[in-house]
């Protein structure tokens, strides 16, 4: 198993790859829970077989099975894993420390928002991290421009990049205590037509009130959240933007929530992590994640206790 110049023909992250997919049987699993693509959990095997020069495992429609050549070659792996995990856990077990720099980018007013607090908590949780954040609502190549991670609110078009999802939002309808004390709080859809004023995004709407929703008059139309939401905090009209980016405003009384039976249903709008995909994740960013995910896993368990 080695070339001329006596290096190893493939890493281990191939390994790693090579026994998931032994142990759950499965390729698609298998990239999931790698966070890989399922191309590439394939190609990396089939680079293995090639590299080794004989078959390693036998594929059907319904189950995957080790050739004899295989199940000698994953038990060497498997060993080889196990020594390695146990290697890590002494070495870093005194010096489990978070840091270096982390690199993200997301929308203006998902940063002003809760996961806007979520960074302040983790940063408070690892003194020896630095993070370099940029709010911006332009197309960004993560790639190109070196960031480490991105979170977006919506659906995501570039299948070349890692795409976790870890919450669903709904879109909700909310206006200032000012604006309701002006035109009073509306009771149903109707009551929504003129005097009432929205403040539109230009962007599709995810629920089975879109039509009704489209065809409300409308004063101000904008294409971000951060203005829309500027503009109903200051009394200029009823807005309709994802209800975690106003959660806390409407907790604090600066927005109303109206006619929350439409929360009801709505279509759920995905919120995920972005990243490119890599053999080795930066122990600041799985932990950042990691944070993140039970950070909003206990906010809808409050939720749902409340």
């Amino acid at each position: 198993m080695q070339t001329k110049n006596n290096k190893i023909g493939f890493d281990l992250n191939t390994i790693k790859i090579f026994a998931r997919v032994v142990e759950i049987q499965s390729f698609t699993q298998a990239a999931a829970e790698l966070e890989l693509t399922k191309s590439t959990v394939s190609r990396k095997v089939a680079e293995l077989e090639r590299y080794l020069g004989v078959k390693l495992l036998t594929r059907s429609t319904r189950q995957l099975v080790l050739t004899a050549e295989g199940d000698t070659f994953y038990r060497s792996c498997s060993h080889i894993l196990e020594l390695l995990q146990q290697s890590e856990l002494e070495v870093t077990a005194s010096h489990d420390l978070i840091c270096g720099t982390l690199n993200m980018v997301m929308p203006v007013e998902v940063g002003k928002g809760i996961i806007g607090d979520c960074i302040k908590a983790f940063m408070k949780l690892h003194p020896n991290l630095k993070i370099h954040l940029e709010l911006s609502n332009r197309k960004v190549d993560l790639i190109k421009e070196g960031f480490d991670i991105m979170i977006q609110v919506g659906e995501i078009e570039d299948s070349s990049l890692i795409v976790r999802t870890f919450h669903h939002t709904t879109r909700v309808l909310v206006a200032s205590p000012k604006y309701i004390e002006q035109y009073g709080l509306p009771q149903n859809l109707s009551d929504l037509k003129i005097p009432h004023q929205q403040i539109r995004m230009i962007s599709n709407v995810s629920t089975s009130n879109k039509d009704v929703l489209e065809k409300l008059p409308y004063r101000f139309k904008v294409n971000t959240l951060s203005a829309a939401l500027d503009m109903c905090l200051e009394g200029f009209g009823i807005t309709y933007i994802p209800e975690f980016l106003c959660r806390n405003l409407i907790n604090e009384g600066k927005l109303i929530h109206i006619l929350p039976s439409l929360y009801k249903s709505q279509i759920p709008i995905p919120v995920s992590f972005i990243y490119p995909e890599r053999d080795l994740m930066p122990r600041r960013l799985r932990a950042f994640i990691d944070f993140t995910i039970t950070q909003f896993q206990d906010e809808v368990q409050r939720r749902n206790k409340g």
